[in-house]
Order: structure tokens, then C-alpha cells, then sequence
């Protein structure tokens, strides 16, 4: 069996896996519609199937992080109180770390959803700033670009934990190690996954290739943006859990020149202050993912 079909019929397993709550793809459908499409009510019914979801949205509208005046007592009250796209932020994340919570994982789950989450934030502000009016899709790009991580630790458990010492003994990124060790990627068998779930084309395609974008790519702007935002998060102390010795050098990367192309603007972005601002919102990603998962959290 080739290694393409061997990740393929490790992912059908995970996806029979009870631990993956039914409300995730229905969920996932909705909040990648506009959101003036969005109805809460709709959101509210999907949120209230799933008890352990429902109660982990409460728990997170009613931390001081968002700043509410009173705490809301009900999943309506908090979908209102804290919009769509902080309530996207918590149902994604508490979903997908509900199916993923494993023992013994390689990664500290809190190290994981803080790089996942902090991509998505910086990916979002990098839309922003370019001013390319689809930041949403771009924060959902940047939350699951990671997702063959969770593929590899479920379904490849003894390859991975492998991976991940030779990516820490050697201070490489991680897809390097997982190529030398495994003889694949978190992107290959991530993008298996985002098949099997039937995610757009584009965001398969970002999970695929945010480490090499392929020339001519329709996604390669999306793809180059979530690349840039993943690297600065790495480089930036939101990485997975060890020290890189790779050097931040946006200006010099493939992707910065794919970007360049589409929005001329990039030039004028102050890369320092970008830095600066990123720096400024670790504390609050770390405290969200804490926020969000209490106590749960624990290889």
C-alpha cells in the first residue's frame, strides 16, 4: 500500500472515532457562510446539541478576557454577547480538541492550540492590513493549517513522537523532521483529512501546501499569507514547544514575493510594528486557550 493510501485508511478511522462531536461539520458548514448569512438561532441549536461544547462556550464568555458586564446564562445570550467570530474561535477550537485530547501526545495540547490560534489571529490581521476584505476566511485558514498534526498523533502515534524528539534535538522545523522520520508531512496527511471532511478547495489546499506553495496554485496568495503568519508565529515564541534555529526573514521568502504580486500595498507594512503588536497578543491567545479548556488540556 502506497503511503498516500496508508494515510487515507488511517483517517477513515479517525473520523469513525466517537470522540469527534457531531456537531463539528455542520458547524464547520455554517460558519464558512458570510455572516450576514449566518443566523444565530442556527448556531445556537448546533452549539445546545453538544453538552461539554455548550458548557465550554459559557465558561468562555464568561472570562474576563472578553470583558462582558455580566456573564450570560444562556448559549443564546452568549452567541449575542460575544459575536460570530469569537464564538467561531471557541466552537472550532473546543471541537477539535474534544476529538484530539490523547494521552501521551508528543506536543503539549497547549502549545499546539496556542500556535493554532495565534496563526489565525495574526493570519487575520495580515488580511486587514492588506486589505483584502476576506479575513475571515484567512482566520480559518490559519486555525486549521495545522490540522495533519492531529492526524499524525492519532493515527501514526510512535512515528510522530518520533518526529517531534528530532525536531526538538535538532532545533528544525517539524514537517522537516516528520519528511526525515515519517517520510511525509502533517501537510499530506492534514490535507487527507480535509478531504474526508469536505472542506473548500481552498482550504484544503492551504493545508496542503502552506509550507511550499505550488506554482500557479489559485490558493497561493491565501496559501503565502497563512505561510508568512505560521513562520512569524514560530519565530515569535508561538511555535511547538522548542527553539528553531531557522531566522525570520519574510522579506527573503518565496511567499513574500507572492504576496507582493497581489497587493502592492505589502510594501508599506511596518514589519516591526507587526512584530510589536504580535508580541503584545501572546498573553491573551495563551490565556484564551487556557480560557477555553480549563484544565483539560495535558499530553
Amino acid at each position: 500500500m502506497s503511503t498516500s493510501a496508508t494515510i487515507r485508511e488511517r483517517v477513515k478511522s479517525i473520523e469513525t472515532m466517537p470522540s469527534i462531536p457531531t456537531i463539528f461539520l455542520p458547524l464547520l458548514d455554517l460558519l464558512s457562510l458570510p455572516p450576514e448569512r449566518v443566523k444565530v438561532d442556527e448556531v445556537v441549536k448546533l452549539v445546545s446539541y453538544d453538552n461539554t461544547i455548550a458548557a465550554q462556550c459559557l465558561r468562555a464568555a464568561s472570562s474576563p478576557l472578553f470583558g462582558l458586564a455580566k456573564s450570560p446564562e444562556s448559549i443564546k445570550g452568549a452567541v449575542i454577547a460575544l459575536g460570530l467570530r469569537k464564538v467561531e474561535t471557541i466552537l472550532l477550537t473546543c471541537c477539535l480538541g474534544n476529538a484530539f485530547l490523547t494521552k501521551n501526545w508528543p506536543l503539549d495540547p497547549t502549545v499546539f492550540w496556542s500556535h493554532s490560534l495565534g496563526c489565525a489571529m495574526v493570519c487575520r490581521k495580515f488580511s486587514d492590513k492588506l486589505a483584502t476584505g476576506d479575513g475571515d476566511k484567512a482566520y480559518m485558514a490559519g486555525l486549521l493549517h495545522d490540522i495533519g498534526f492531529m492526524v499524525n498523533g492519532v493515527a501514526f502515534p510512535n512515528e510522530f513522537a518520533a518526529a517531534a524528539l528530532h525536531a526538538s534535538q535538532e532545533q528544525i522545523p517539524f514537517h522537516e523532521a516528520e519528511r526525515t522520520i515519517m517520510g511525509f508531512t502533517h501537510c499530506e496527511s492534514g490535507r487527507a483529512l480535509a478531504e474526508q471532511w469536505n472542506l473548500a478547495e481552498d482550504m484544503v489546499r492551504v493545508i496542503a501546501h502552506h509550507h511550499a506553495a505550488e506554482p500557479g496554485d489559485a490558493a497561493q496568495p491565501l496559501i503565502a499569507l497563512v505561510h508568512l503568519s505560521d513562520l512569524l508565529c514560530r519565530m515569535r515564541g508561538m511555535g511547538y514547544g522548542y527553539y528553531e534555529r531557522n531566522k525570520l526573514d519574510w522579506i527573503a521568502d518565496p511567499a513574500w514575493s507572492v504576496l507582493l504580486k497581489k497587493h502592492c500595498n505589502l510594501a508599506e507594512i511596518d514589519l516591526a510594528l507587526f512584530s510589536f503588536e504580535l508580541d503584545e497578543a501572546v498573553g491573551e491567545v495563551f490565556q484564551l486557550v487556557s480560557t477555553i479548556f480549563g484544565g483539560k488540556l495535558r499530553g
